[in-house]
């Protein structure tokens, strides 16, 4: 399926509903929203890397009940909402962003497909990418000092994704970005 016809799919999907982007570091998550947000009407883009505190909270069990008591939980109950957002140079949450739930939600980055957060999930989107374009991707825009880190993090994601199997649960599956949204 290319662009075209996932977005015409996906403009089934309501106001007060989720689509979730998952896969890899590297894979392209944050692009596809960002075209989705786009060409869809009334998205809002909320991004993991805003949630996490740090490298390893990812896969924490504070970041799954934080995202599904402050997020999706409210987003499902039709309730405005705030959440915090973390910055990672200063590591700590400094600002809070305040929600009206009146819109469709994408919510894109590594663990947004995880099991806990998908019966408020609407649609699942899964990105796929070897670890080495990953690698390679995140280094040219993060820059080459996060490379340790980098690599831990992804032996952690292949860990959470192969205990998730968020990729079987996937409503739509790609290697990458839908080539056609890149041309």
């Amino acid at each position: 399926m290319d662009y075209p016809d996932l977005l015409n799919n996906l403009t089934a999907v309501k106001s007060g509903q989720i689509i979730a982007i998952d896969g890899p570091a590297g894979s392209g998550k944050t692009t596809l929203a960002g075209q989705l947000q786009r060409d869809l009407n009334n998205v809002l883009v909320i991004h993991m890397d805003d949630l996490y505190m740090g490298w390893q909270d990812a896969f924490s069990a504070r970041l799954t009940a934080s995202t599904i008591n402050n997020i999706l939980r409210p987003i499902n109950t039709s309730i405005d909402f705030k959440y915090d957002l973390h910055d990672w140079h200063k590591n700590l949450f400094t600002k809070s962003e305040v929600i009206k739930s009146n819109q469709i939600f994408i919510i894109e980055g590594v663990s947004s497909g995880q099991s806990q957060f998908r019966p408020y999930i609407s649609k699942l989107i899964w990105l796929d990418v070897s670890d080495e374009i990953g690698l390679t991707r995140v280094l040219a825009r993060d820059g080459i000092e996060i490379k340790e880190q980098m690599l831990s993090f992804q032996l952690a994601q292949r860990e959470h994704f192969a205990s998730e199997l968020t990729e079987n649960a996937a409503d739509y599956r790609y290697e990458g970005v839908p080539k056609t949204l890149l041309s």
